[in-house]
């Protein structure tokens, strides 16, 4: 999935993106998540936080559920204007994942990082290929719409939602999660533009089988 645009690149997404908010114009759902320079508005000595949840019906079907706390620190400016340079610290104690640092980042690494752990988590549950889940996942966010959404203390944001195993050949194999939707809130004018991530599988009562979520929780300077 990729993350870091050249420089005229960004700069282009950076301004159809404002014109798109202005006109009410949805971007592209791989624009505005991966290629966007979501870490422009961000600065050295910035700290942007998250909450992370994970809620499971069944901890030996899906998983334990916990608490943690997600925080990017931006060290310095990347070799382009709007790129970054990026520490993460993902999770703590027992839970605690490597994740960078990252180099000259336009792109919010949190969104490829949510991604990340949630495949190998599938994976290990279905003892599934990972790359097989992640090309579902690419091939429903290439087919993917996106619409106006508003967050708290942000005038607009962008909403994009795939559920890519839902007509999937081999959901009989994964206990409930085919029905997995993967929603993400972006806002250009956020630090970090990433304001939540929420991925979650629900029975056909509507109860929660998997559920993780991130949420923006804020900026220390």
């Amino acid at each position: 999935m990729k993350l870091r645009p050249g420089p005229v690149v960004a700069c282009l997404l950076f301004f159809n993106a404002a014109a798109a908010l202005a006109q009410d114009k949805p971007p592209a759902a791989a624009d505005i998540l991966f290629e966007a320079p979501q870490l422009a508005n961000t600065n050295p000595g910035d700290e942007l936080n998250y909450s992370y949840s994970q809620k499971s019906a069944d901890p030996a079907k899906y998983g334990k559920a916990f608490d943690d706390k997600v925080k990017l620190t931006i060290d310095e400016a990347g070799k382009a204007p709007e790129e970054r340079n990026v520490r993460v610290d993902m999770f703590s104690a027992e839970h605690r994942r490597p994740a960078g640092p990252f180099e000259s980042m336009s792109g919010n690494p949190v969104i490829s990082l949510m991604l990340e752990n949630n495949i190998q988590q599938l994976s290990a549950l279905f003892r599934a290929n990972p790359r097989y889940l992640k090309n579902a996942i690419r091939a429903a966010l290439r087919e993917a719409q996106t619409a106006p959404d508003k967050i708290d203390g942000q005038a607009k944001a962008w909403r994009v939602e795939i559920a890519p195993f839902r007509n999937d050949p081999q959901k009989e194999r994964m206990n409930g999660l085919d029905t997995l939707t993967y929603v993400f809130r972006v806002a250009p004018d956020l630090p970090g533009a990433v304001y939540e991530i929420d991925i979650a599988a629900r029975d056909a009562a509507g109860a929660v089988l998997l559920e993780e979520t991130l949420r923006y929780d804020g900026k220390k300077s």
